[in-house]
């Protein structure tokens, strides 16, 4: 068989030199691994969860965000929409309190101006009465005047009797 101890002698190889140099590659590899790398993998893993936690807590956020929008137009909406009909109603309102004061006013207009007919028909009367009385006296006064010159003593009598009764009566009316 063949020996490898002269085998690699003829390559130019040391085989303790190489195994003590394999052996080194072990311990380097372990040590790298137990110090070096495991602490670098930890470190990769750490950050890989904290960007997944982040990744799902940014989705998590605008699923909220989002949820938020929607109540917040939901709620504007129905902000508008009782605003809207708040106005309607105060609308209505205006309109009906309108009309009502409309009526007072139309009442009260009514009122005044039947009051102030009255007034002018009491004024009517009270003038037609002061003139009736104003030409009894003018009549009386012209009478008197005409029967003193003309008349006897009885006739002026008589005249002014039936004047005075014709005066009463026409007070009475």
């Amino acid at each position: 068989m063949v020996d490898v101890g002269s085998l690699l002698n003829k390559f130019g190889v040391d085989w303790h030199l190489l195994l003590i140099q394999s052996l080194n590659f072990l311990l380097v590899t372990f040590l790298l691994y137990k110090f070096g790398f495991k602490s670098v993998i930890n470190v990769m893993a750490e950050r890989r969860e904290k960007i997944e936690s982040g990744l799902a807590y940014a989705d998590k956020m605008q699923r909220e965000v989002s949820a938020f929008e929607n109540s917040r137009s939901e709620r504007i909406a129905s902000v508008k929409k009782e605003a809207e009909e708040i106005i309607q109603s105060a609308r209505g309102n205006a309109k009906i309190l309108l009309e009502q004061e409309k009526m007072k006013s139309r009442k009260l207009t009514d009122n005044m101006i039947s009051s102030a007919k009255k007034e002018i028909a009491l004024q009517h009367d009270k003038m037609l009465q002061d003139a009736k009385s104003e030409i009894g006296t003018l009549v009386v006064d012209i009478s008197q005047s005409v029967l003193s010159a003309q008349l006897t003593a009885e006739e002026r009598n008589k005249y002014l009797l039936s004047a005075e009764k014709a005066l009463m009566l026409e007070n009475l009316r």
